[in-house]
């Protein structure tokens, strides 16, 4: 059984998610959290046996004008995250900088459902909240601070002071 581009426009008018067809096998849609957008595109492949979720990039242009440091940073941010993922995985080409997220699923006996659809998705437009925390790998600070962030890091600061102190 394969599943059909018209399961995948249901599971997504279900929701009340804006889409585009791009062609007969595409779906193209966006995601913003806050100010952090992503574009998401949703391709079946081998007639419907095989779907993939991706995004375009996280962070347009800003990677690309990196210097070589911050972007061998962001990989291996990328790569942690990857091995701390269950679903999906971080992609990277250094040829021209392009970065995403990516989820393929089988789909070759039987249909792809509702919940796993949704599974997915959430995984993908969860990826827009790790937008901040990609710009400060690269060194690029948002016009507001997070006040959580910020006193995250007023409590390591604390610590790595009093780690720094105990050997006296």
């Amino acid at each position: 059984m394969a599943t059909s581009i018209g399961i995948v426009k249901k599971y997504l008018d279900d929701i009340d998610f804006n889409y585009e067809m791009k062609d007969e096998d595409t779906i193209i849609t966006g995601y913003s959290s806050d100010d952090n957008k992503i574009m998401i595109i949703i391709r079946l492949m081998e007639n419907g046996e095989f779907i993939q979720l991706r995004t375009l990039k996280h962070l347009d242009e800003l990677v690309e004008e990196a210097s070589e440091e911050k972007r061998v940073a962001l990989m291996k941010w990328m790569l942690n995250q990857n091995y701390t993922t269950k679903s999906g995985a971080w992609e990277y080409d250094p040829d021209d900088h392009d970065h995403h997220f990516s989820i393929g699923h089988v789909i070759e006996d039987s249909e792809l459902t509702q919940t796993q659809f949704m599974r997915m998705m959430k995984i993908m437009t969860g990826t827009a909240d790790l937008i901040p925390e990609m710009k400060s790998v690269l060194g690029i600070q948002s016009a507001a601070v997070d006040p959580v962030e910020a006193k995250r890091q007023e409590l390591l600061a604390q610590l790595r002071a009093l780690d720094d102190g105990a050997g006296i």
